[in-house]
């Protein structure tokens, strides 16, 4: 109580009191000639009356402020730190290149000094006059206020709008959240109790306007009134709308530009700029004038468009009319006049705006957004050994990526992201996806394989209906099965995704599944072999209409790629060398179960068809993806110590792999691995046997600039540097003269004249095509294929990874090569010192398997 009373007293402040009494007297001399006949004692009773009449509503919000609870006021100490809920900010690895935000309410604070001068003198001159002379609450304006009940203008301060901001709206909506959950859902207010309700806000806006300005300076107020308005279209703070509405930063605003924002502060809604562009007036009109849609007139709409664009233009002249009369009346709280001859012409400037759209999936880079979303939560998440959070805010609380404005500093590259996006939009729209609906159009259950048969079909999109969030709506709403089946196959309007843009349509959600699965997908990732910095990352084709992340969450089968691998553990048990020639044959695997008995064999034979004769070395084994030889590698290795050898190699790259994989087929990539799992093993050929843990996250501050997190490296040594580069020399035999020679042709995506090692895949019946190459810089790796497996390419020729996935790399590779600003290595791999080239020299000499029984043993590293 005593804390309210004084504050009361400070709001009555003399010179604040004297003014409201002023205003009261100059009623009381207007009426004073209409009282002449009356006798001293009548005169004297309608005075009394009279004040006490005018000063009641001074008495009763008086009354008010003083048994005001404090519980229904917001703490001191929140007082002192008012709750602001502030986007976090993703960066490149330049420090500076804004990816984009995680936000609830998509926030971020400007400081006064990056504020035009424009803005905030626009806003005092319309919103607040004398926002320099008050304490918070303006009795010049309460008194006119009362005096013309509100004709003549609102009395709230630009502190008391703040305080409405920060405390009154949020108390409003946690209290009507708790009506609407309330077991007992009481009824909403009516007007009397509306009225008594916003008496009662007002009246704690006051009490809370007069706190802050005791404790923030008015450049701090008019800074956070700034940062927390709300400019709708998720633009909420100057900052924000200044890059919605004009894509421009705050500190750049001209001036009808700021008086265009300043006049929004009235109302955002009413006087928008943008909304007239994207209102559905058709439909708008129709319902209030309650008649079908196809009755309005398109010059009914064209009239309501012209009033709502001319509303807001009218609002912003009457901002820099506001701003014209301070500046003449010489307003010294005013960094900038605005002068008569400035007003004139910027008053007759058309309302010209470069709207930008804002929303998580907006922005560069989308895909690897909402994968560091996942890590980074889990990282602020995690707790030490004792059950203590490892990351927390001073106030013991866990960090909060949507609210406690955090500056994510990544490893991704903006230059090589686009880059990246640019190669794979170019490839599937211009070339893939015209091939594949052309391969595919007369299958008979489109767009499925015709091996697939009637029912396998209907199971796929019966499993992928069942995963739908309008099935789970559906379901939840209490419709049976068969119900949701009638709804999937019924027609609806909806808007569906295609290459040139998207396109309205009318459409059964069961035939718009089918029509979803027809497109080919994508996804590519770079790392930095050096350090394992993530430096492109592309999920997929469209994060809006294909969600699903191919490069961290999709895993299929890898096929060739694996056989680097395979090598490097055949080269480290010493079994092979790049040079050996061997009899280009059919090989067989004697089979073991696990306790080493015999188990039968295991013949596979090469996937492009092609006979065997004659000989072939090793290294042209792997440059031509030749499965016989890789199979003969596994068994050189024998059937048990070779699968072993090359899991405990994968294992030492952070790959785990199933015990049922852990076999002799493995060798031709029978695995599952996704993308994010292979390009980061590949890495380690380039760096000379070393692995790097692929990174996205180089540090975390909170908002105040304090490092909260630090990335450090996890490194591993998985092989010798010597097998590491042996294998990399063999895999530029794979771009030189190998499946990957598309590189060095004169298509748009080749051409590439510098050192690249690599390796091409192509998995069973072409559900697959992989690519991964290989610089002194950089370890890039691309997946091609459709949601479902079912949904393939007919032939090897069109579906292998060097048709499929190859041009997507030499497209993305070249902008890399031609940009300066990346400046990328064009020189060789650098190889180990003293390292033996005469392992390539050809020979026929077969080298014996280390023990007599075909199943080997997992010998130690070994040297040349």
């Amino acid at each position: 109580m005593f804390t309210i009373a004084s504050d009361y007293r400070y709001l009555l402040g003399e010179s604040n009191f004297a003014i409201f009494t002023i205003q009261m007297s100059r009623m009381a001399q207007k009426s004073k000639g209409q009282t002449e006949s009356f006798s001293p004692k009548q005169h004297k009773r309608a005075t009394i009356f009279y004040w006490l009449c005018a000063t009641f509503p001074l008495y009763f919000v008086g009354a008010l402020l003083l048994f005001q609870s404090e519980d229904n006021l917001p703490p001191v100490a929140m007082l002192d730190n008012p709750p602001e809920l502030l986007a976090s900010v993703i960066i490149a690895d330049d420090g500076e290149t804004e990816l984009g935000r995680y936000w609830k309410i998509n926030r971020t604070s400007v400081e006064y000094r990056k504020i035009s001068p424009n803005v905030t003198d626009a806003l005092i001159a319309t919103e607040d006059e004398r926002f320099h002379e008050h304490s918070g609450v303006d009795f010049r304006a309460v008194g006119r206020a009362i005096i013309n009940v509100g004709g003549a203008g609102g009395a709230s301060t630009i502190t008391q709008q703040l305080a409405k901001q920060l405390y009154t709206l949020q108390l409003r909506e946690r209290q009507e959240l708790a009506r609407l959950n309330s077991e007992n859902v009481e009824e909403a207010p009516g007007r009397i109790g509306r009225m008594w309700g916003r008496l009662n806000e007002k009246v704690r806006e006051n009490i809370i306007a007069t706190r802050l300005e005791a404790r923030f300076t008015k450049e701090e107020i008019i800074t956070m009134y700034l940062n927390q308005f709300d400019f709708l279209y998720n633009a909420v703070g100057i900052s924000n709308a200044s890059k919605v509405y004009f894509n421009k930063k705050p500190i750049q605003l001209k001036k009808e530009e700021a008086a265009m924002l300043v006049g929004m502060c009235k109302n955002p809604a009413l006087y928008n700029p943008y909304t007239f562009k994207i209102k559905n007036y058709r439909l708008s009109l129709a319902r209030n004038k309650e008649v079908s849609p196809e009755s309005i007139t398109e010059a009914e709409i064209a009239d309501a468009r012209a009033s709502d664009s001319l509303r807001a233009l009218t609002r912003r002249n009457q901002v820099l009319k506001q701003w014209l009369k301070n500046s003449d009346e010489g307003n010294e709280a005013l960094r900038q006049k605005l002068t008569q001859e400035e007003y004139d012409i910027l008053s007759k400037k058309p309302l010209i705006t470069n709207y930008q759209i804002v929303d998580h999936k907006r922005g560069i880079a989308p895909y690897f957004r909402e994968s560091l979303r996942n890590e980074v939560t889990n990282l602020l998440s995690s707790k030490n050994p004792d059950g203590s959070l490892m990351y927390k805010r001073e106030d013991g609380l866990p960090y909060d990526i949507y609210r406690d404005g955090l500056r994510i500093y990544t490893t991704l590259n903006a230059d090589m992201q686009a880059h990246a996006e640019y190669a794979m939009e170019r490839h599937l729209k211009e070339t893939l996806q015209p091939q594949f609906d052309k391969n595919n159009k007369s299958a008979k259950n489109w767009p499925f394989s015709n091996s697939l048969s009637d029912d396998e079909v209907k199971s796929i999109l019966n499993s992928s209906m069942r995963r739908s969030d309008r099935y789970r709506n559906l379901s939840s709403s209490g419709l049976s099965d068969d119900e949701i089946k009638l709804v999937f196959n019924e027609p609806v309007q909806m808007r569906v995704f295609s290459w040139d843009g998207e396109k309205d349509t009318l459409m059964s959600p069961m035939d718009s599944m089918r029509y979803y699965k027809s497109f080919l997908q994508a996804g590519l990732i770079s790392i930095e072999p050096s350090t394992g910095f993530v430096k492109a990352w592309v999920g997929g084709a469209n994060i809006d209409h294909f969600a699903y992340d191919h490069v961290r969450l999709g895993k299929r089968q890898v096929g060739s790629t694996i056989k680097p691998f395979v090598y490097a553990a055949g080269v480290t048990m010493n079994v092979i060398k790049p040079g050996l020639v061997i009899p280009n044959i059919s090989y067989c695997v004697d089979l073991y179960d696990p306790s080493g008995n015999p188990d039968g064999q295991w013949c596979p034979r090469n996937s492009d068809g092609s006979k065997a004769g004659g000989t072939i070395s090793i290294q042209k084994g792997l440059s031509m993806s030749n499965n016989r030889v890789a199979v003969y590698v596994m068994k050189q290795m024998g059937a048990l110590a070779g699968p072993k050898t090359v899991a405990k190699l994968m294992r030492d790259m952070d790959i785990e792999l199933r015990d049922l994989d852990v076999v002799p087929a493995m060798c031709l990539g029978s695995m599952d691995l996704s993308l994010y799992e292979l390009v980061g093993a590949q890495s380690t050929f380039v760096n000379k046997g070393i692995f790097n843990k692929p990174t996205s996250i180089l540090r975390i501050e909170d908002r105040s600039g304090h490092v909260i997190y630090s990335a450090k490296s996890i490194t591993k040594e998985a092989m010798n540097e010597n097998v590491a580069y042996t294998i990399l020399k063999m895999m530029k035999g794979v771009v030189q003269g190998g499946t990957a020679s598309r590189l060095r042709g004169g298509s748009d995506y080749g051409n590439i004249p510098y050192p690249t090692a690599a390796k091409t895949g192509t998995t069973q019946n072409n559900s697959d095509g992989w690519f991964v190459g290989l610089t002194p810089d950089l370890a890039t790796g691309v997946w091609v294929g459709a949601e479902d497996r079912g949904v393939r390419f007919r032939s090897t020729d069109q579906g292998q990874g060097a048709r499929t996935a190859l041009p997507i790399y030499g497209y993305y590779m070249n902008k890399i090569y031609k940009d300066p600003k990346i400046a990328i290595s064009t020189t060789d791999f650098e190889a180990p010192k003293n390292f033996d080239n005469s392992v390539f020299n050809l020979t026929g000499e077969i080298i014996e398997i280390q023990e007599s029984d075909s199943l080997g043993i997992i010998p130690p590293e070994i040297s040349f």
